[in-house]
């Protein structure tokens, strides 16, 4: 083995046989416990929704832990007066889901009935079983938010939304929810509506929805996670630290919200074998950009002043 495949088979020097096995078991074994115990759940007279919820609020708390205990990066650990704004983010994210979600659910039924006279049948394969059922709402979701994703990135007026997340000084489990309202907006409709669409049951909305949840929040975990092969399945955190590197030239890839299959298919996979991803993340061109809740939401608002002052401090940082 060469070096360079030896230091991306292992990110960080394991520190224990522990560490070893928790950094390649500990993602897979969650998706499969919450997948399995929602399943369980629903079984037993749970609503899907509540079942998800439940579930997803122990794979958080589980994650939270695991941070203190086992840390990828020490440095992310600690607070850089980014919690507060954090925490304000997911709450937008909540009350925009909470309100934007009986109008994407109409849109998908007026959908729904329209395919289905022209038609004649219903789309979604209601007879597979729902692990199935979910591994293809998984793929059909996954075209839809890849391509907004990446205009997201490509296209300005987007753009000014989307560097909110990007703005994050580290990556720990509740900068998962750190996107501007409208950001969550486009993705929610990209996740929802074609579901619903096609005919999905709430069940298999509900299980999306969980895997998405957990899925994300191990994507932005401060963990050592190594995937293997799996990083040719699931856009996981050792390709979303990349698209988090402060360099656009790297962020502008792996695109993947769940999977990572059509970065592949359209050549925006990336993760070199020969270094690690930055430990220090952001946005190299917005040096400015402003790190408050409520000054975050305005940003869109102020983007040309945002890149004025950001052009006028790099010119400066460059003179000196």
């Amino acid at each position: 083995m060469t070096l360079a495949q030896a230091v991306r088979e292992n990110p960080a020097p394991p520190e224990s046989r522990f560490r070893w096995w928790f950094a390649r078991t500990i993602f897979p074994l969650v998706v499969v416990l919450s997948i399995g115990s929602a399943l369980a759940l629903i079984g037993r007279g749970w609503s899907a929704i509540g079942a998800t919820a439940f579930v997803q609020a122990l794979a958080f708390l589980l994650v939270f832990l695991c941070e203190r205990v086992v840390p990828y990066h020490e440095s992310w650990k600690h607070s850089k007066g980014d919690i507060h704004v954090d925490a304000g983010h997911a709450i937008t994210l909540i009350v925009t889901g909470g309100l934007v979600q009986p109008a994407i659910v109409a849109g998908g039924v007026v959908i729904a009935a329209w395919l289905s006279a022209h038609l004649g049948i219903g789309l979604w394969p209601l007879d597979w079983p729902l692990y199935a059922q979910l591994a293809l709402s998984l793929v059909v979701v996954e075209f839809f938010q890849y391509w907004v994703h990446r205009f997201q990135h490509e296209w300005d007026v987007l753009w000014r939304f989307h560097a909110v997340h990007h703005s994050a000084p580290r990556l720990y489990w509740l900068n998962a929810s750190r996107f501007h309202f409208v950001d969550i907006l486009m993705h929610n409709v990209a996740g929802h509506l074609p579901l619903i669409a096609l005919g999905a049951p709430v069940e298999m909305l509900a299980l999306w929805t969980l895997f998405s949840a957990v899925h994300g929040i191990f994507q932005h975990a401060n963990l050592p996670l190594v995937l293997g092969p799996l990083n040719w399945i699931f856009s996981m955190a050792e390709l979303h630290r990349w698209h988090h590197s402060p360099r656009l030239e790297e962020a502008n890839h792996n695109y993947g919200q769940n999977l990572i299959f059509f970065d592949t298919l359209f050549g925006t996979r990336f993760l070199p074998r020969d270094r690690q991803p930055p430990e220090t993340i952001g946005i190299e061109t917005l040096p400015t950009f402003p790190m408050g809740w409520w000054a975050q939401v305005l940003s869109p608002l102020r983007w040309k002043r945002i890149q004025a002052e950001s052009q006028r401090q790099l010119a400066a940082s460059r003179s000196q």
